[in-house]
This record gives C-alpha cells, sequence and structure tokens, in this order.
C-alpha cells in the first residue's frame, strides 16, 4: 500500500523537448524584431544621407510672406539661407532667432519647408503705435505692448506720451517698458479709445503720464490742454470734453477735468 502512494506521488518527468521548442522560438522573435530595427534604421540613415546629398532637395526660392515696413531681401539677408543650400541643412530655431535678435520690428516667425526646394519664411511685424520722449531731439517708437521698436530723430505724427520712468539706458530696441510704464500705458490705449469711441476726431499730441492721478493731454491743433485726472469717471469726462471742444472750437485754453468742478478756463 505504501508503495503504491510513493509511486502516486513521483513527479512526472517534464518534456523537455517542448521547452526547448519553446525558448527557441522565443529567441527567434527576438532576433526577428532586432533585424526589423536594424533594417528600418539603415533604411532612415539611407534616406536622411539622400536628402542631405541629392541636388533635388537644393534650395531654389525663398519666399517671405507677411513682410510690411521691411523689404523681404532685409529678412533674406538676416535668415542666411542662400539658394542653392540643402533644404534640410539648416535649423528653424536659428533662422528664427537670427532675424528675430536683429530686427526688433518682429512679432513672430514661422519658417516652413515646401519639398522638394521651397522655403516660407511667415512674418509678424510689430506696429508702432506710439513715439516716446527721449530728447529735444529723439523719439523712441513703441507698439501697445510697449516693446521699443526703434529710435528716431524725426519728427512723428504719433502721439508722443511724456513722463515715463523706464531709464533711458534701457530704451534700447527689442526691450520692453517697465511694468509701471506698462501699466500706464494700458491707461493710455483707454484713453485713446474712450475719444474715439465718442467720435472726438481730433488728434491726441501728446500726454504726459508722469503722474497716474493727472493725466495730462495734449491737443495741439485745437491748442488746448486737458487735465483729465485719474480713470475714474472716463465716460462723463469724455462727454464733457467733447461738449468744450465743440463749443470753444479755436479758443485756446485748458480743460479742468481733475477736480469736483469741471471747467474750461480759456488763455
Amino acid at each position: 500500500m505504501q508503495n503504491n502512494l510513493r509511486e502516486k506521488r513521483r513527479p512526472r518527468p517534464r518534456n523537455t523537448t517542448n521547452l526547448e521548442k519553446q525558448k527557441r522560438m522565443r529567441k527567434f522573435r527576438v532576433i526577428k524584431i532586432i533585424l526589423k530595427i536594424l533594417i528600418c534604421m539603415a533604411l532612415l540613415i539611407g534616406l536622411i544621407a539622400y536628402g542631405l546629398t541629392s541636388p533635388m532637395f537644393n534650395i531654389t526660392e525663398i519666399n517671405v510672406i507677411g513682410n510690411e515696413k521691411f523689404d523681404s531681401e532685409e529678412y533674406l539677408a538676416l535668415s542666411n539661407l542662400k539658394i542653392g543650400d540643402n533644404i534640410f541643412n539648416f535649423s528653424k530655431s536659428k533662422v528664427i532667432s537670427n532675424i528675430k535678435n536683429n530686427n526688433s520690428y518682429v512679432e513672430s516667425i514661422t519658417i516652413k519647408r515646401k519639398l522638394p526646394s521651397k522655403i516660407e519664411i511667415i512674418i509678424e511685424e510689430r506696429t508702432a503705435t506710439y513715439a516716446i520722449y527721449l530728447s529735444e531731439n529723439q523719439v523712441a517708437y513703441i507698439n501697445n505692448q510697449g516693446y521699443i521698436l526703434e529710435k528716431s530723430s524725426e519728427k512723428s505724427s504719433l502721439t508722443l506720451i511724456t513722463g515715463l520712468s523706464t531709464q533711458l539706458e534701457d530704451i534700447k530696441e527689442g526691450n520692453r517698458l517697465e511694468n509701471e510704464d506698462l501699466e500706464k500705458l494700458q491707461n493710455v490705449i483707454q484713453i485713446k479709445d474712450a475719444m474715439n469711441n465718442i467720435e472726438i476726431n481730433r488728434e491726441l499730441s501728446a500726454i504726459n503720464v508722469e503722474s497716474k492721478s493727472n493725466y495730462i493731454l495734449t491737443l495741439e491743433k485745437e491748442a488746448k490742454e486737458v487735465y483729465l485726472g485719474g480713470m475714474n469717471d472716463l465716460s462723463s469726462k469724455m462727454l464733457y470734453m467733447k461738449y468744450v471742444l465743440e463749443e470753444q472750437e479755436g479758443v485756446p485754453g485748458t480743460i479742468y477735468l481733475n477736480q469736483e468742478q469741471i471747467y474750461f478756463s480759456p488763455k
């Protein structure tokens, strides 16, 4: 009886043939995967080599799109791209950096490869909207975001902003105004929008922003100054300014909107 129990508990021999077969199959699959990877890599290297050496991919045309202020030739010169160069053998980020670092009017750039041999450089330019006072003979142009675009000694038709706190040594092309001045700039934009909304078609020649509690507007053609005060009750102040401009057309003087009692004082 005991001998029978021992025989029943004796482990069955493993099928070594099946185990070896499974190992061979796994090894074969690994080798197959490695071969596929190597073939793909070889094909990729071949394609890259072909793309970098084939005359078919030499640049034959470079188009600059979206530029208005500067000629295409200026952007092409800054890009360092040349006809005959390989279309794959340059870095987009480097081209973008070359242009943006040397032209403060550039807001954004997109480079597109048009296979097999064309390049598109899509430019979005900033627009000068204000001039800021630097000295009697010099101003700097800025856009609505406060980026400094260029310095100029020519008389500008843009609204002149005076009284900013950004230091002269920081007024450089490509730099931006200090945060305090950026806040004042947004107020200037709001003031101009309010004037346009009630159809005050007189040109705002200059605005002094030294004190946020008393913006001073100069209407040179009207021979008038406006002491606006702060940004409170802006709509009401604009309506009174419009009334005075219509009633006192051609009369030099000062409009006071920064006090409890608002009035016009002729010279």
